[in-house]
């Protein structure tokens, strides 16, 4: 397949899940254990929460800092599973994709690829969040040198009084906090576009590595991201081209993400809600669950499938005869 005949490689996935029944059952294993998880995880953090309001003054000091560094811990351990049963889930699909065998056994190929896998995670984490920060510098270096900082400098002088300068909590409490917050509104959104303009070419630069983790089990993560690097060079512009005709699953998933902040969302359209705040949080975060759980279900694995159908035609070609077995990591 080639990754160039878009509308092929699609129906061709299609095809191999229609061929491969076995997915339906690996697909609901996933996002089930995916749910379940994040459910328990929110009620371990929605119940440390309440001893942690519970715990006040200086006596409770002690516990409200153990009871925050379980939480810590509890969000890191919930992200950890997560990464590897997403690992084992690509690697199902993988197979799929190539035509071979596959079963739920599959999905603890990350588990098996832990130490790879987080360091490859860590070193993403990091150079996207060195990108937000160059994005934030040179974007605010832009906005103060246009005219689009005039409307903040026009808010902030009269704040700046003698008063305000003894008090400068004055600075964002109520109505002026609001108005630095307009004013400030040209810059998110440069801040926005240059993070995008310099993230997604470092995406899909990096786009293949998990696929070589699982490929080449003695390759650490640098290894992966420069192979991912070469595979994908010349062929980033025709990897976004392929994932504007997924457009229907990135909606579908971006609606996912916005019901996790449907507790700040409805305030800002004028509907109140009974409860407080975090319980809010907690409600809607466990809506998106489900919502999360229902787009794995029936949306994730063609998109998986033809990400693995784009991945092998990126890949180079194996030579007969070499003693090389495409997929034999996998064999269960």
């Amino acid at each position: 397949m080639n990754i160039e005949n878009r509308s092929e490689l699609i129906a061709f996935a299609g095809q191999r899940l229609k061929a491969a029944p076995a997915h339906k059952q690996i697909t609901g294993i996933y996002a089930g254990v995916t749910l379940a998880l994040t459910v328990l995880f929110c009620l371990a953090d929605y119940l440390l929460q309440l001893q942690i309001s519970q715990t006040g003054g200086l006596r409770g000091m002690g516990s409200r800092a153990v009871l925050s560094a379980v939480q810590t811990v509890l969000s890191y351990l919930h992200k950890g599973i997560s990464m590897c049963l997403n690992l084992g889930y690509l690697s199902a699909m993988l197979r799929i994709a190539r035509g071979q065998y596959a079963s739920r056994q599959s999905l603890r190929l990350g588990f098996d690829r832990f130490w790879p896998l987080l360091r490859l995670t860590i070193l993403l984490t990091l150079i996207y969040m060195a990108i937000g920060l160059g994005s934030v510098y040179l974007s605010t270096i832009l906005y103060l040198l246009t005219p689009l900082s005039q409307s903040l400098i026009s808010v902030l002088m009269p704040l700046l009084s003698e008063s305000a300068a003894l008090d400068p909590a004055a600075l964002l409490e109520g109505a002026a906090y609001e108005q630095i917050v307009a004013a400030m509104t040209p810059l998110f959104i440069i801040s926005g576009v240059v993070f995008l303009a310099a993230c997604i070419p470092v995406v899909y630069c990096y786009r293949m590595a998990e696929y070589v983790l699982i490929d080449r089990p003695g390759q650490g993560a640098l290894a992966a991201m420069k192979e991912s690097s070469q595979l994908t060079r010349f062929r980033r512009w025709q990897l976004f081209r392929l994932d504007l005709r997924l457009w229907w699953y990135y909606a579908a998933a971006g609606l996912v993400s916005v019901i996790a902040y449907g507790d700040q969302i409805l305030p800002m359209l004028g509907l109140t809600l009974s409860w407080s705040a975090q319980t809010g949080y907690y409600v809607f975060y466990g809506l998106s669950a489900v919502a999360q759980f229902f787009l794995i279900l029936f949306l994730r694995s063609r998109v998986e499938v033809v990400r693995s159908l784009a991945y092998d035609s990126l890949r180079p070609k194996e030579q007969p005869g070499n003693g090389v077995v495409l997929g034999n990591i996998f064999q269960i």
